[in-house]
């Protein structure tokens, strides 16, 4: 796991399995993560019966068909060895949470935005995007939870993950740069500022033309307040030692 998060540059929160539904109930995570040495489904029944919709990946160092049958059918989004090769787990774990935000392959349309994750890639109408690395990462999480509002802390812990992280200034100095380069191509106001909270995709700035100019966009999402924590939550088994890092 470890691994994987070093090459996919993502945040992890690590908790024991006492209070960790609660901890998954309070926070928005993007994925929980159960490490456990078989597949046992009791901490999952105890998230799921408290109606936590965060998806679940399980981690088992020894599997079984029927453990991993149990496990899915009382809902887990996936069941692994612990063997698995970081490589694979990570495209597994980005998988599961482009799935949890409506989205079923490796390019998120958004009416005229394109995002190619495969390719790290942005276009609007066809048209590349000339964005730096970590441009594109904003936007790629952007993207991914539009209809959220991320905090500065949020971005910088996802864009980061641990690492040595600049003040939320470098993230109001790249949205500022993200808007004038999308703003070239064509679209006004691409993400919008909720003072208090953060940035928001705005995705009825990215209607295709015509759908604007008849009227069919409608109101866009109602604003968030529900403070967003980004990162993969992990469950480590009973008795094992915790950490967390932001």
């Amino acid at each position: 796991m470890a691994k994987a998060a070093i090459e996919g540059a993502v945040s992890i929160t690590m908790s024991g399995p006492e209070g960790s539904v609660e901890t998954l109930r309070r926070s928005h995570y993007d994925l929980a993560v159960i490490q456990q040495g078989s597949p046992n489904a009791r901490l999952l029944r105890r998230i799921r019966s408290s109606r936590v919709p965060t998806p679940v990946i399980i981690i088992a160092r020894d599997t079984t068909p029927p453990a991993i049958a149990e496990v899915l059918s009382v809902g887990a989004d996936d069941c692994v060895p612990a063997s698995i090769d970081p490589t694979e787990l990570l495209a597994r774990l980005r998988a599961i949470v482009r799935r949890a935000g409506g989205h079923d392959s490796l390019t998120l349309q958004i009416g005229r935005l394109t995002v190619n994750v495969n390719q790290r890639e942005v276009h609007i109408d066809g048209k590349p995007v000339p964005l730096t690395r970590r441009e594109y990462d904003v936007v790629e999480l952007l993207a991914l939870r539009k209809n959220q509002a991320l905090s500065k802390e949020s971005v910088l812990d996802s864009l980061y993950a641990g690492q040595h992280e600049p003040s939320g200034k470098v993230i109001d100095v790249m949205i500022c740069k993200i808007r004038k380069k999308m703003r070239g191509l064509g679209i006004e106001e691409p993400l919008t500022t909720q003072w208090g909270i953060g940035y928001r995709l705005n995705e009825d700035a990215f209607a295709p033309l015509g759908a604007r100019m008849d009227g069919i966009v409608g109101q866009g999402p109602r604003e968030s307040c529900i403070p967003v924590t980004p990162g993969i939550a992990i469950m480590a088994p009973s008795g094992a030692r915790s950490s967390q890092t932001n």
